[in-house]
């Protein structure tokens, strides 16, 4: 090692001033660029890492609502292939709602019901999002502790 050392010197004594200040530039650029170099492939590597980690934490952040969305599919089964008519009518009635359904002009539905239960009527709104149904108006009256008058109007949508 010392022998590299010695002749390394050897040949920059050789070097006119010029030459030397010329290297000594050269190896300053040289650590400038590799110095720049890694600390631009730093933050683009930490950039693309916080990225991922977002994109993750989004799916997280809706990953309750996809597995209820999957549940309530599952439990509709092959109801959900119904017309949007019958498919409301299996809805409401698997919730024990009594309800009364008319097909609009537009294809859209009519549903009624009154003193329905509240509870019974947000599962019911769950299992019309699960299967693509969309409310176009709603209205919701209280008719009691618990219990509600519904008129929404509701539209199959695509998935």
């Amino acid at each position: 090692m010392s022998h590299f050392r010695g002749q390394f010197k050897a040949q920059l004594a050789a070097l006119s001033d010029r030459d030397r200040r010329v290297l000594r530039l050269g190896a300053l650029l040289s650590v400038t660029i590799l110095l720049v170099g890694s600390m631009t492939t730093v933050v683009v590597e930490s950039q693309a890492t916080l990225n991922r980690v977002e994109k993750k934490r989004l799916q997280l952040a809706d990953l309750p609502a996809a597995r209820d969305r999957s549940q309530r599919l599952q439990r509709i089964g092959s109801d959900a292939a119904l017309s949007l008519e019958m498919l409301v009518k299996r809805i409401t009635d698997r919730h024990g709602l009594s309800t009364s359904v008319e097909i609009q002009p537009d294809s859209s539905v009519r549903l009624r019901a009154e003193d329905a239960s509240f509870d019974a009527v947000i599962e019911c709104l769950g299992d019309f999002e699960a299967t693509s149904i969309t409310v176009r108006s709603a209205s919701l009256t209280s008719a009691g502790s618990g219990r509600v008058d519904l008129n929404l109007e509701l539209y199959k949508s695509t998935p």
